[in-house]
């Protein structure tokens, strides 16, 4: 064989770099079976002392080959164990302290740190229920829920520098804390959260705007109908479909609610102007009644919008706004514009009906803030062919009946009211029947009825405020039997139908006024000297109408006094079997006639 054959295998070589002296092998077997010995006190803190052995790991040239030997991940493991080790302990402590119940004579069993720590690595939340202590410095957790907690494995597999140990009973930095991380809202994937989840709105809403939202779609909508069964639904459709497809009319309702929350708590009318700020209502309705005026006029320059049913909805609950602020330059100035808006379409027909429903209250409204002859024409409901007559209840025989035996004498009460009391007398038996839930005919539950009872609600008061003028515009006057009549019939309806009075009566108390200029001078003329208890039903609806801080009712109460004294009726069943023959329902005015019986018998007791 050559030399080539009998060259010595890869098996056959040597291998110098895994073989170690005998010696040195004794030494280190000698060290495995021995026993660990006893660690050494660590000394205190201070200078060179304290610094940790750990160093830079795969930062430096020098230190690559060293970082990867055994003897060195140990120590890195050891560190980073007893850190973790520390912060458990330090977080057990802190829980057991802060336990309500650790003063007990029972105490439930804790779970021991192995165990919390394997619960916390199988669930990704945070028990977050502890409270802080004044010395913790973890941010604010109340109400916030978080993920699991960046463990130590995860962190100094991603650092470059290992943080140093600190000992027992000191408090580690916050840079070196692992804070739990805050997971995201599950909301916020959803439009504007749980306030909009599907982004259905033109704007972002906050919490108080979505309160006032849902208290005109869920509280002023089914106030807006009086006499409403099966609108409900159909009117809060309506103005929510009006509040998505427009900023407008959303600010706009906003305003609205707010207003009437402010007006509810007695913020407005404003007392002072200075202090319009200090009530979150009133700032609430004059920051989106200004959003409300710019949306308006930028709608405006646009001519496919001008004339817009949200835009009409808008100025109209505007006007509203202006209503309960009392301010008349600026109700002027919205209905003037409201007109110009209108006046682009082809008639006020035209408009929807919800919509024309809205302008029709507004104008209304504004005519008895004013006592001014309402704007816009009144579109009124054909009666219903399968309507029947309304069959009186107990009450209903004399119901109106001694005001309609005046209408047999010559030149008292015209054509025009007469009509009025007859429509108004009508409405009230078929109003009373709804509030009272007696309704007895399948007609008149019908849907159809009930849009034209609805309507007639406006159509009594707008013919109430019209008659006051003539046909050539002209104020006819109050001062006249027919004038005193017509004034108490609009407190009568206002107080039954809507509830205006006496809760609402520092908003419109232009009414009440003129009830009593109409009566002071109606008295001192003699009108009354054949038709007393007339008198007394007029002094009854004032003083009924106006609370008690109105100076016009405590001229009510004494005229009334002197006026019960005259035609001799002696208690207060006396005094309501009178007034069951003009407009009087027991639901509204029993209370308070008998508690007004009692002050005219304080009245004639100081005479």
């Amino acid at each position: 064989m050559d030399a080539k054959t009998h060259s010595p295998s890869a098996h056959d070589r040597p291998l110098p770099l895994l073989a170690k002296p005998a010696a040195r092998l004794a030494a280190i077997e000698e060290g495995r079976n021995a026993t660990s010995k006893q660690r050494r006190p660590r000394k205190p803190a201070s200078s060179a002392a304290a610094r940790s052995t750990l160093f830079w790991v795969h930062s430096d040239p020098q230190s690559v080959s060293g970082g990867t030997r055994e003897e060195t991940l140990k120590r890195i493991r050891s560190h980073v164990m007893s850190e973790h080790n520390r912060k458990k302990r330090l977080e057990n402590t802190k829980r057991y302290n802060n336990k309500p119940w650790k003063n007990l004579a029972f105490q439930p069993v804790e779970s021991t740190p192995s165990t919390a720590s394997s619960d916390r690595s199988q669930h990704s939340p945070v028990d977050t229920t502890s409270s802080q202590s004044s010395q913790d410095t973890t941010p604010e957790r109340d109400g916030v829920q978080f993920s699991a907690c960046v463990q130590p494995k995860q962190a100094t597999k991603n650092a470059s520098v290992l943080p140093a140990r600190v000992p027992m009973g000191s408090v580690s930095p916050p840079q070196d804390r692992y804070y739990p991380v805050k997971a995201p809202d599950p909301w916020a994937y959803l439009g504007q959260g749980s306030k909009d989840p599907f982004d259905m709105m033109p704007v972002a809403l906050s919490d108080r705007m979505l309160r006032h939202l849902q208290h005109f779609l869920c509280d002023l909508t089914r106030a807006a109908y009086p006499l409403q069964r099966h609108s409900k639904s159909k009117l809060q459709s309506h103005w929510a479909s009006l509040v998505q497809t427009d900023p407008a009319p959303l600010h706009a309702c906003i305003c609205c609610a707010a207003s009437n929350l402010a007006v509810m708590s007695g913020d407005l009318p404003l007392v002072d102007p200075t202090k319009r700020w200090s009530s979150p209502l009133v700032f609430d309705s004059f920051q989106h009644r200004g959003e409300t005026i710019r949306l308006v006029n930028q709608g405006l320059s646009d001519p496919a919008r001008a004339s817009s049913d949200a835009l009409i909805a808008a100025v109209s609950i505007l006007i509203t706004i202006e209503i309960a602020s009392g301010n008349p330059d600026h109700l002027k100035i919205h209905l003037a514009g409201l007109r110009q808006m209108v006046a682009l379409r082809e008639n006020l027909a035209d408009v929807a009906p919800d919509i024309r429903f809205q302008i029709s209250w507004t104008d209304i409204r504004v005519s008895c803030l004013t006592l001014t002859k309402p704007i816009f024409p009144f579109v009124r409901y054909a009666r219903p062919s399968q309507l029947p007559n309304l069959v009186p209840d107990r009450n209903a025989p004399t119901t109106a009946s001694r005001l309609l035996s005046l209408t047999q004498i010559p030149g008292i009460l015209g054509d025009a009211l007469v009509e009025i009391i007859y429509d108004l007398l009508e409405l009230t038996l078929y109003g009373e029947w709804v509030k009272s839930g007696t309704l007895y005919s399948q007609e008149l539950l019908s849907e159809e009825t009930e849009d034209y009872f609805n309507t007639e609600v406006l159509y009594v008061e707008y013919s109430l405020h019209n008659d006051r003028y003539t046909e050539t515009g002209a104020l006819k006057g109050d001062s006249s039997i027919e004038g005193c009549v017509r004034l108490a019939c609009l407190l009568f309806h206002n107080t039954t139908i809507w509830g205006f009075y006496p809760q609402m009566a520092v908003v419109f108390p232009r009414p009440i006024i003129a009830l009593r200029n109409a009566l002071e001078s109606t008295i001192l003329s003699g009108s009354y000297v054949l038709c007393r208890d007339l008198l007394i039903w007029l002094l009854f609806i004032g003083a009924c109408s106006a609370p008690p801080y109105f100076a016009e009712r405590s001229y009510f109460v004494s005229e009334l006094a002197s006026a019960v004294s005259l035609h001799g009726l002696q208690s207060w069943q006396e005094l309501r079997a009178l007034l069951l023959g003009f407009f009087y329902v027991d639901r509204c005015y029993m209370i308070p006639c008998r508690e007004l019986w009692d002050e005219i018998q304080m009245v004639q007791q100081r005479r």
